[in-house]
């Protein structure tokens, strides 16, 4: 069954967090070639050219103190702006890494209604003009850059733009419980 047609707008905040806070992150990420998840909904990771780090799933910590640094993120988007779209009730957190090899994948995520998801990169030194690596969602390409987070409906197309740096982009994102007004409910 598809899932109903959204109007959310996409909406970047800008300057969530500082610099600091993501390389602190990106400090206590284990190396990506030690990444093992359990696939969700189905979804082969391999086929998709994805590494992915689950940090919640469904709700549940899969590693405890990336959860409490991403938790701590999170506090730091809902406060600035974030609470105007989204509750602070994670659903699932994680981490993915892409480089200029990985083809784009257009895709939506059966998550349902109701959720928006929360994304934004984790390289404090990311140059969205010269490294590429933006995001694209219901064709609209977004360029974000560090401290920067896209909120927006995961049942939209979306994927992330081409990577033209030789860098590795790591990217986390959040899926969590849109307030009743960002999902035109009153």
């Amino acid at each position: 069954m598809m899932p109903a047609p959204t109007t959310f707008k996409p909406v970047i905040l800008k300057n969530v967090c500082s610099k600091t806070y993501l390389d602190m992150f990106m400090h206590m990420l284990p190396k990506s070639d030690t990444w093992q998840n359990k696939e969700e909904h189905n979804v082969n990771y391999k086929k998709i050219n994805l590494k992915k780090l689950n940090i919640v799933t469904h709700g549940k910590y899969d590693n405890e103190l990336l959860g409490g640094i991403a938790t701590g993120l999170l506090a730091q988007i809902y406060d600035a702006g974030g609470k105007e779209y989204l509750t602070p009730q994670m659903h699932f957190c994680a981490i993915s890494v892409k480089t200029k090899n990985y083809p784009i994948n257009f895709h939506t995520d059966p998550w349902g209604e109701g959720r928006l998801k929360v994304l934004g990169l984790l390289n404090s030194d990311w140059d969205s003009e010269k490294d590429g690596g933006g995001f694209i969602c219901d064709g609209v390409p977004y360029k974000l850059n560090p401290t920067d987070f896209l909120i927006f409906d995961s049942n939209q197309t979306h994927a992330n733009d081409i990577i033209t740096s030789d860098k590795e982009r790591y990217a986390i994102d959040f899926m969590l419980q849109a307030t009743k007004t960002a999902v035109g409910q009153t």
